[in-house]
Parts: C-alpha cells; sequence; structure tokens
C-alpha cells in the first residue's frame, strides 16, 4: 500500500501532468477523427524525409557526410532555424485545420468547409514537401526531375480545382522557406 501512495504522489507531482494536459489538449484538437491523424503522420514523414534529403544534399556538395560534419554544414544555425519555423508554422496550421473541424458543432457551419480545409492544407503541404525532397535529391545528382514536374503538375490542379492562389509561383525551396 505504502508503494501505491509513493507512486501516486510522485505522478501527480512535478510538470508531467501539466505537460500530459496541454499534449491531450492539442491531440484532442488537431486529430478531430482518426483521418486527421493520418495525414498528419503522412506530413510529419514527407517533413522527416526532406530534411534527410537536405543532409544527403549537403553532404553531397561537401564531398560526404564526415566533411558536411567537419565544416559545421549540416548542423548549422540557419539550417535548423529554417527547420523550426517550419515545424511549428506546420504544427499551428494542423491546430487551426483540427479545430476548424471542432466548428462543425455549431448548428450554421457547414461540414464540408473543415474537410476541405483538411484535405487541401494537408494534401498541400505533403505536396510541398514532396517537392522539397525531390529538389534536395535533385541538388544530389538524382535524376527526378520528371517526378518534380509532376508533383508540381498534380499541386497545381488541386489548387486551381480549389480556386486557391498558390501564391509562391517561380520560387524555389529557399525563398518558400
Amino acid at each position: 500500500m505504502e508503494q501505491l501512495r509513493t507512486y501516486l504522489e510522485k505522478a501527480i507531482t512535478g510538470d508531467k501532468p501539466i505537460f500530459g494536459t496541454i499534449l491531450t489538449g492539442i491531440s484532442y484538437i488537431m486529430f478531430p477523427e482518426k483521418a486527421y491523424a493520418l495525414a498528419s503522420l503522412a506530413l510529419g514523414i514527407a517533413i522527416l524525409m526532406d530534411i534527410f534529403s537536405k543532409y544527403v544534399a549537403i553532404s553531397v556538395r561537401c564531398g560526404g557526410f564526415r566533411k558536411a560534419f567537419k565544416k559545421r554544414k549540416i548542423f548549422s544555425k540557419t539550417l535548423w532555424e529554417g527547420t523550426k519555423i517550419k515545424l511549428i508554422t506546420y504544427l499551428s496550421i494542423s491546430i487551426m485545420v483540427g479545430a476548424s473541424y471542432r466548428l462543425n458543432a455549431l448548428p450554421e457551419t457547414f461540414t464540408p468547409v473543415s474537410q476541405f480545409m483538411a484535405t487541401v492544407v494537408y494534401t498541400v503541404l505533403f505536396l510541398r514537401e514532396f517537392q522539397s525532397m525531390l529538389e534536395n535529391f535533385r541538388d544530389a545528382g538524382a535524376d527526378v526531375d520528371w517526378l518534380l514536374i509532376w508533383s508540381k503538375k498534380k499541386e497545381k490542379e488541386i489548387l486551381t480545382k480549389h480556386q486557391i492562389d498558390e501564391g509562391v509561383e517561380g520560387q524555389d525551396y529557399d525563398e518558400r522557406i
């Protein structure tokens, strides 16, 4: 009985309950349905692959991973700053997309609005990360221009279908982050 009391005291005190409550709240908003969680997971994988491909491109330009580490190109502050901003931005967008789903509880709100937002936002963000990854691999020497052209065409089709001005036409990856 004493062990149980000690365990409960440790579980309740400290930052862990507060941190858990915050994560639960964010999770409740971001993932109102399983589809949102799966879309976020796919986007997260795309982000990780973009980061990995950037490291590959940097290492190829520097003549290998060891040389890139020695030159401090892979762990540069500017590379991390761009990645940090992207992660915070995507997290904020995901929270807002999930919150738009919660608006469906209001009788005047249309369900298609949140479905539209989730579909367009997650699809376009995924395609942008996919394009960025392809650009990085192209910079590393891979022959992926054909796939890059296809993905940009698909992104444009989606944005045109939903009558959204993409606003970044002609910009390359470095200008977008």
